[in-house]
């Protein structure tokens, strides 16, 4: 029923909140109404608020069914749109109830089209898949059903039904419940879509029809579940468009389809079915003989398949034909292979269907060999989208126009190049011909080119194709990350296209007759056996096969090309990079290839085998362009890696393995499939497991390695041998070099970055029959085991005196993010970063690799010392690259490589000078240690280094650097760093393997130091537990440290008090403490998952949930024992035990923010020197709880203990230094024994007066208060707050009138006021003894007995005067003096109920700015007393005396506004220069005059015309207003339409500007001053702003106008104070929806816009602010309304949008034009 997008996608898995259920009788069907997005509640209230100020209101009979508008409901604005229109009465449905509404003109109202974008709150759904039985529900269904509200479920989205937008939703538990409850039976998702449909689409009110229909398909429903004698195939509707699999093609009319999205669906049927009959060899059951029985059949690759019979078993000979329906593949099966199918199969539908080739016919000649290839290579086993034009029911074929992924017709492409004539008008489509595939089918079907499109029979094509691009991607397989090439074999050759191109197109957006091979895995499913040969290896993780069952198909190719290469060579299109082709290997033999290098030498990837080779060009022949077996057969090469080995393989073991596998005929068990297409396997030489095998191998050569770092020596691993001379049936020689990945480069469509680095390299030949390729391995790192003893990168005799600075510094400063790679991993202290971005890396290693082959001599032996740039030889590719001289033996150095950070051995016959133009760019590797590991103050485990290798390696990462310092034995910056990888924060993770170092000290005091802390919400003490520090590392360095200096000043709160040696203080200003609570609710809403539990150790970050208000916290782990975790929460000192399910991962913007709680200690008392009384306790509790604290900050130390930062502080409260008011309790140290065990004690943190802590309960509310609690002020806070907000309208009644800006309302719906007062005087009554006079003082609640009615009130001491009170009643507002006998203590549960009255000022008199005349306060008084009233809360402040809220309001009293009724009784303040008479309006600076008014660009010195006050405008609320200087839509001055103020300025500044008589200083005349000047049009004073001066003119801007003039220095005067404290009148605006930098104005626009608007009234909407790049003024983005018209739209046919194919310097050049464009008809003064 409604157009708003946000609907869930069908297949996935949502939670829901169920808010409504209701059980139609007549369908019986279970109608729910749910919340989809709990986490984003905050945003529907936000735009709840939004919409109560409404655009406009309906003005008569406006509105058509289907437009969105907004209906008032009990004064509160809803989204809606209508239904439906019947005279005056609209039918309009509640967007975000889910329910109609019958309204009336009056009560709608347009909103702004931005109040529509969200989605419906709450969505409409019916229970899918169940059906009532009968037509009424049972008491214990309906009683069931009816407990959901308020519960939540998680549910399969099956359907969306549009336009209806109906979700049939599936909730397992509760459809099992009613199927239990015997109410329901389950059907068939599909069927049960049918009788929805139908339903919906009945006449309203046709009960009779609807219970018939119902019992119908309840009838034919349980027949179908109860007959075998068909498959059902859901009907699909015409004219749609679906994502489909083409499986099966016979010819262009006769081919199947299957729908894509159950795809995945009909894979784990297709599984069951197999294990199924696979255990069940025989049944006892008759078998199918019909033709058209559904059966059970064993296909020829070995695996079951649901089917039917295609002929009659009782006059077969022993065979016969099945139709396996699930792939529209025919196949002759022996008898012996049919089955019966269980019913169980049956019940699923048939998701593949015939289909044909819309306008496609053969003319009458029938289908050629030629055609059909042809055909197969455009669609077998693709992922194309299909638009279903007709269902001939008869043949039960579909006829279908398919699409490509670039939206081209395969249809048209079929017919034009097999020379089909297109079908005749007549005979076409009309819709099918101008149909357009919906862009949302082209990218997703963009986007599924190459992946496993979930029939596990299509294989990643960019896995497959090993070695075809230079660049690399991140690959996970079997739990390892793996760099290898991405395909190329159907990109395009422009790289800065998608990320990967449609199969079916050309650079030009053509359909291609053979862009592309077909890959397989030749249905090799989980847990089959397969005899191979192995063809390829590069490692144990990623090799290639060809299976033995299909030499027959490689045969077949091998004909095919030997019979293609005879006949003449193929001219019609060039060879490039990508294309695929046929390439002649050694032997001379010709086969299937794809060119993926043409420089300097062509390099062809041989897809049949999985390698590449450098061969010459005449080498290469392009495939012929008509259809063969060579184009259709799928690739002979299967890509696997090993089950169950470890991530990182010694360079050795993989050799072995290549020596071992390629050219041997083998066995593999397929163990899983990798996530990419590939097959993870088990692989057996006869009786030998190789997986078994390289695993010992892997472990005997770890346990043979050195302890610790040692250096790996440089080394090409030598060939494979050549195992035969030529490929045959099998295998090719390979030629195989193996080396250990170490980065990869995420940017696909990027030249890969040759490094000297680890790296994979692919079997590419070189000239001279060498393997090589782009990437190096890392010589600096052998990981192994590593004992206690410290590990250091380097192996030096001595610090070069020069260190790396002879290059620059890499460009990043202090709490920096950058995105980079791990390019050389050492530890947790010593580790290489390379940044993301490549560009700079790539063009230095050109430079680089130009520079070392130019230079042919190599550096002078005296030149090279440590600490030297140069250029060195990497031996593992043989490829240049800069470097630093680490140490020299002899002839032999030892360098580092700057741009990755690894070293190595190398001759110095292999070093070259360093160009200049290299020495200037940055290291592209910069050297970093993880952030808050100390190592003079502890240590690493052993374990640490491997698992942090692992942690990064081929991760992008983020790093945030905190702090820059010199490594110690290298001279390289040294970067302590925050590591962020996928979201987890390495720091927190990795202090589970460090040990700091405990002193003893450190050690006495974690056994004794014992301390609880409470966190509290009104009164109701809440506890926590004890704080047991551990002597774990508890850090909170993660953490920023508070921005706190010594002898910095700052106001607080105390949020934890134990003692005066540890309290924790919070600021006063809350604002970051509000922002960081949202931010830690929002992160820890969203967060489904619970961390990883080994991640947390003492000092982790984290968030966690607190169970006394069930909200996220940010927090730190202090101590963990099993799965709780004692934390600390940052921001309020308190601590608590929490299950290890409530806390949650603390991501990177959260941990940014500093604390907003800080450990102090009061300074003077020094624990070791003495110790404190037990009274002190409680007397420093009481002396801070809930005051305002100034602290002077005198010294920082790090707390012995928690590792966190303890301030010395001195404290004032209330006028007393608390530091001396506690001396008395503290006793100096006269033995040698010292009290260390400090008293236990309850802790509470009242809210009552402490902004910072109700704020961690109120989240979200911006108007928290802190009070002083002086004795003069009257403090309410202690009492919750009036839930109040702006923009609310309330009913109320003045209960207390003072004067218009202070008076007191009470609700009109007095319910809660007499429970309050009832209450009250039961607990007056029953309390005998008086307060305790002591605690009876400002601020304090209380009870107290009012004389003239004798009745206990709440109330709240406002001042004391020895027995005397002064109080407040607060659910009143008028005050008295009580004496002390008539006052009580307040119980608990009256202090939790807010006031029921609050001090209000009407809106509009500020005090400041005027005074009431003498007759204001009876007429006042007399016009509110006893009435009802509305109330409209305008804005919200504090009161300055009573540090109260007060809220401004507008009054509206019997129809009368009262704001305007007091009006005059108000009297502006005046200065001694405003004349008493009321001045005439000036005469209007007209735009048409004499001077031209001129756009002037402000360079940047000019001044700032905010030293004006900024005008006042909200956004949002319309305003009138005229327009005063007219320039273009994009710049013009509006004034306000009500004149009062610009009147008043006009008056001041003509006095003032007549009683100066000297003019301005020069020297003072700057561009910025405010002035005086003369316009000289009228002569006549005016404010203005000086913009640009020159000699004795000056060029000034007029603000309250918005023009500009020159005028003459003799003309400018000084501007009075008083004249600056006013905004200007003008304000300069702009037409929203028109950005400059994305199109201009057409030259007419000037004209008719200045026409459009001059002398009109406007109404202006503001919807945004921005400062004007040049005039440094606001600029408002406005809609404007003239005369009924929206002139926004009607400027729309004026703008040209920007296009994109000009040049940059003809766009430049019209924005220049633009910009100096004089407006000769535009507005002046």
């Amino acid at each position: 029923m409604c157009s708003i997008p946000g609907l869930p996608t069908p297949g996935t898995e949502v939670s829901v909140l169920l808010t409504r259920v209701n059980l139609n009788p007549d369908f019986g069907l279970v109608e729910l109404w749910v919340n989809m997005d709990d986490g984003r509640k905050h945003i529907y209230e936000q735009l709840r608020e939004e919409i109560q100020i409404p655009k406009r209101k309906f003005y008569g009979s406006e509105g058509k069914p289907g437009d969105l508008c907004l209906v008032c409901i009990s004064d509160i604005w809803h989204r809606a749109r209508i239904a439906s229109i019947q005279s005056e009465t609209y039918n309009v449905f509640l967007i975000d109830q889910g329910q109609s509404h019958i309204a009336i003109s009056e009560d709608l109202a347009w909103g702004n089209s931005d109040s529509f974008l969200l989605p419906p709150e709450i969505e409409f759904c019916i229970l899918a898949n169940v059906l009532s039985l009968d037509n009424n529900w049972p008491k214990r269904a309906a009683k069931f059903l009816k407990a959901l509200p308020g519960k939540q479920f998680k549910g399969l989205v099956q359907h969306v039904l549009m336009p209806d937008r109906t979700i049939l939703l599936d909730i397992p538990i509760v459809s099992k419940q009613m199927c239990k409850f015997e109410v329901a039976k389950k059907i068939p998702g599909d069927e049960f879509k049918c009788l929805v449909l139908k339903c919906l689409h009945l006449p309203e009110g046709d009960s009779s029809v609807a219970c018939h229909l119902m019992q119908e398909e309840t009838l034919n429903v349980s027949c179908q579940l109860e007959k075998h004698g068909q498959y059902f195939y859901p009907e699909l509707l015409t004219d749609t468009f679906e994502t489909v699999i083409v499986t099966e093609v016979i010819d262009p009319n006769k081919f199947f389809c299957k729908l894509l999205i159950f795809s995945k669906a009909v894979m784990i049927l297709s599984e069951q079915i197999h294990q199924h009959y696979k255990e069940r060899p025989d049944f006892g059951d008759a078998q199918p003989q019909t033709c058209g029985d559904p059966c059970a059949a064993k296909g020829t690759n070995g695996r079951w398949h649901r089917s039917l019979l295609k002929q009659n078993t009782v006059t077969s000979d022993g065979t016969v034909v099945v139709l396996h329906v699930d792939e529209g593949q025919t196949e002759v099966a022996p008898f012996g292979d049919i089955r019966p199918l269980h019913e169980t199969f049956l019940r699923m539908p048939v998701f593949t269907y015939l289909c044909s080739l819309t306008g496609v016919k053969d003319n009458g000649t029938g289908w050629t060999t030629d055609q059909i290839e042809y055909l197969k290579s455009l669609l077998l086993n693709q992922t194309v989208v299909a638009r279903f034009d007709h269902h001939n029911i008869p043949q039960d074929v579909y006829d279908v126009t398919m699409y490509a992924a670039n939206a081209a017709c395969i249809n048209d492409c079929f017919m034009q190049t097999t020379g089909l004539l297109p079908p005749c008008k007549s005979e076409q489509n009309p819709n099918v011909e101008k149909a357009v595939i919906p862009s949302a089918f082209v990218s997703a079907l963009e986007d599924k080119q190459y992946t496993d499109l979930e029939n596990e029979d299509s294989v990643e094509v960019d896995y497959l194709h090993k070695g075809t691009f230079s660049s690399t991607k991140s690959l996970e397989v079997n739990s390892r990350i793996d760099d290898v090439p991405t395909s190329s074999a159907n990109d395009l050759d422009n790289k800065d296209s998608s990320e990967h191109s449609a199969p079916l197109t050309h650079n030009d957006g053509c359909l291609s007759t053979g862009f592309h091979y077909n890959y397989s895995t030749y249905n090799i499913e989980v847990g089959g056996k397969e005899k191979v040969g192995v063809t390829c290896a590069e490692n144990v993780h990623h090799f290639f096969c060809q299976l033995k069952r299909n030499s027959h198909l490689f045969d077949k190719v091998m004909e095919n090309i030997n019979q293609l290469i005879g006949q003449p060579q193929c001219t019609d299109h060039q060879l490039g990079l990508d294309s695929i082709c046929f390439a002649r290997y050694r032997d001379g033999q010709w086969y299937r290839g794809q060119i993926v290098e043409m420089s300097p030498k062509p390099k062809v990837h041989f897809v049949d085998f999985g390698y590449n080779l450098a061969v010459d060009e005449s080498d290469i022949r392009p495939f012929p362009s008509e259809a063969c077996i060579a184009r259709s057969v799928p690739v002979q090469a299967v890509a696997l890696g090993l089950f169950d080995v470890p991530d990182d393989v010694p360079q050795e073991v993989n050799q072995w393995f290549a020596d071992h596998a390629v050219s041997h005929s083998l066995t593999i068990s397929v163990i899983a499939k990798g996530t990419k297409g590939n097959l993870i396997v088990e692989l057996f030489d006869g009786s030998l497991n190789v997986n078994v095998e390289v695993r010992e191998r892997i472990s005997k050569l770890i346990q043979n390695e050195m302890t610790g770092l040692h250096q790996q020596p440089d080394q090409q691993l030598s060939n494979c041998s050549e195992q035969g001379c030529a490929p045959n049936e099998y295998f090719l020689t390979q030629e195989l070099m193996n080396v250990q990945v170490l980065t990869n480069n995420t940017e696909q469509n990027k030249e890969e970055v040759k490094s000297p680095q680890e790296s994979t390299h692919s079997a590419s030949e070189t000239e001279n029959g060498e393997t090589s390729d782009e990437t190096v391995m890392r010589e600096t790192f052998t990981k192994g085991s590593h004992g206690d003893s410290e590990i250091t990168p380097f192996s030096l005799s001595s610090r070069p005196e020069d260190n790396v600075d002879i290059f620059k510094r890499p460009d990043i400063s202090q709490n920096k993010t950058e995105e980079v790679f791990a390019s050389c991993i050492v530890g947790p202290h010593y580790f290489w970063c390379q940044f993301a971005n490549t560009d700079d890396l790539t063009k230095l290693s050109r430079t680089a690799q130009e520079a070392g082959m130019a230079q042919k001599d190599m550096m002078s032996q005296e030149s090279v010392d440590c600490g030297s740039p140069c250029l060195a030889l990497f031996s593992s590719d043989n490829q240049w690259y800069r470097a630093q001289v680490i140490q020299r033996t002899g002839n032999n150095l030892h360098v580092l490589f700057v741009d990755y950070g690894n070293e190595s051995d190398v001759d110095i016959s292999n070093v070259r000078s360093l160009p200049v133009r290299l020495l200037e760019m940055a290291p592209q590797a910069f050297l970093c240690y993880l952030n808050g590991f100390d190592e003079s103050k502890g240590s690493w485990d052993d374990s640490v280094y491997d698992d942090f290798y692992s942690l990064l390696i081929n991760k992008s990462l983020k790093v945030t650097v905190f702090n820059m310092e010199d490594h110690p034995e290298v001279a390289f910056p040294h970067y302590a760093v925050n590591i962020e990888c996928d979201n987890v924060v390495i720091n927190g993770l990795m202090q589970k393997y460090w040990n700091p170092f405990i002193t003893e000290h450190a050690k006495t005091m974690a056994e004794i130091s014992q301390t609880e802390s409470v966190l509290q919400g009104g009164q109701t003490v809440s506890n926590i537990g004890e704080l047991t520090i551990s002597t774990g590392n508890v850090n909170t360095c993660l953490y920023k440290k508070p921005n706190i200096s010594k002898n910095d000043r700052v106001e607080g709160y105390a949020s934890v008090i134990v003692e005066p040696n540890f309290f924790w203080c919070q600021y006063a200003n809350t604002e970051d403490l509000c922002k960081v609570s949202m931010l830690a609710q929002e992160a820890g809403q969203a967060q489904q998952d619970v961390m990883l539990m080994h991640t947390f150790s003492p000092g982790s970050p984290c968030l966690a949930l607190f169970s006394s208000d069930t909200q996220w916290y940010r927090a730190q782990v202090i101590q963990r024992t099993d799965d709780t975790l004692h934390v600390l929460f940052v921001d309020y000192g308190n601590e608590s035990d929490v299950n290890i399910k409530d806390v949650r991962s603390l991501p990177q913007s959260v941990l940014e923010i500093a604390p907003q709680a800080f450990l102090c200690s009061l300074n003077g008392f020094d624990h070791s020197k003495g110790s404190w009384e037990d009274q002190v306790y409680d007397d420093f509790y009481s002396l801070l709880v809930d005051k305002p604290l100034k602290l002077t900050v005198l010294d920082m130390q790090d707390h012995s203990e928690l590792t966190l930062p303890q301030y010395k502080v001195q404290l004032e409260c209330e006028n007393v230094a608390v530091n001396d008011a506690v001396q008395k309790y503290w006793k100096s140290a006269v033995t040698e024994h010292v009290m260390t065990e400090s008293p236990e004690r309850e802790k509470s943190l009242q809210p009552s007066q402490t902004e910072a802590t109700e704020s961690m309960f109120l989240i979200g509310q911006s108007n928290l208060t802190c009070p002083n609690s002086s004795e003069e002020n009257v403090n309410t806070c202690i009492y919750n707050k009036a839930q109040i907000s702006k923009n609310t309208t309330l009913d109320v009644y003045a209960s207390c009138i003072v004067e218009p800006n202070f008076f007191w309302c009470q609700y009109a719906n007095v319910k809660d006021l007499s429970k309050m007062s009832t209450l009250a005087q039961e607990a007056g009554q029953a309390q005998e003894d008086v307060m305790f006079m002591d605690t009876l003082g400002p601020g304090s609640p209380c009870l107290a007995l009012f004389s003239s009615d004798n009745h206990w009130y709440r109330a709240q001491v406002t001042q004391r005067t020895g027995d005397t009170l002064h109080v407040l009643f607060v659910d009143y507002g008028n005050e008295s003096d009580i004496e002390i006998k008539d006052v009580r203590s307040l119980p608990v549960s009256l202090l939790e109920m807010a006031p029921q009255a609050f001090l209000c000022s009407l809106d509009g008199f500020e005090e400041s700015k005027g005074s009431w005349e003498d007759q204001v306060y009876d007429d006042f008084y007399s016009l509110l007393v006893d009435k009802p009233l509305k109330l409209t809360v305008v804005n919200i402040e504090d009161h300055s005396e009573l540090t109260l809220p007060q809220y401004k309001v507008q009054l509206e009293c019997e129809n009368v506004a009262v704001n305007d009724a007091v009006q005059k009784y108000w009297k502006s303040a005046v200065t001694e220069h405003v004349m008493t008479e009321s001045p005439e309006r000036e005469k209007s600076l007209q735009c048409s005059q004499t001077e031209a008014t001129t756009l002037f660009k402000v360079s940047t010195g000019n001044g700032d015309i905010y030293m004006y006050k900024k005008p006042k405008i909200p956004p949002k609320p319309m305003e009138n207003v005229y327009a005063s200087c007219i320039a273009e839509p994009s710049f013009f001055w509006c004034q306000y339409a009500s004149s009062e103020d610009l009147s008043k300025v006009l008056v001041l500044t003509q006095e003032a500007g007549q009683a100066q008589h000297d003019m301005m200083v020069p020297e003072t005349l700057d561009p910025g001053s405010p002035c005086l000047a003369l316009f000289s049009s009228d002569n006549q004073w005016y404010r203005a702003q000086v913009i640009q001066r020159n000699g004795d003119t000056v060029r000034v801007l007029f603000v309250d106008y918005g023009n500009e003039s020159d005028i003459d220095i003799k003309d400018v005067r000084s501007l009075p104070l008083g004249l600056l404290e006013m905004a200007p009148q003008a304000f300069l605006c702009s037409l929203k929806g028109f950005d400059r930098s994305k199109g201009s104005w057409d030259d007419q626009v000037y004209d008719d816009f200045y026409n459009l608007l001059v002398d009109k009234p406007l109404r202006v909407t503001v919807f945004n602010m921005e400062n004007h790049s040049e005039l440094a003024v606001p600029q408002y983005a406005v809609e404007i309304e003239c005369e009924g018209v929206d002139v926004n739209t009607m400027m729309e046919k004026y703008w040209k949008e920007l296009d994109t194919e000009h040049t940059l310097a003809e766009y430049v050049k019209s924005v220049d034009q633009d910009e100096t464009r004089t407006m000769d008809g535009s507005t002046e003064i």
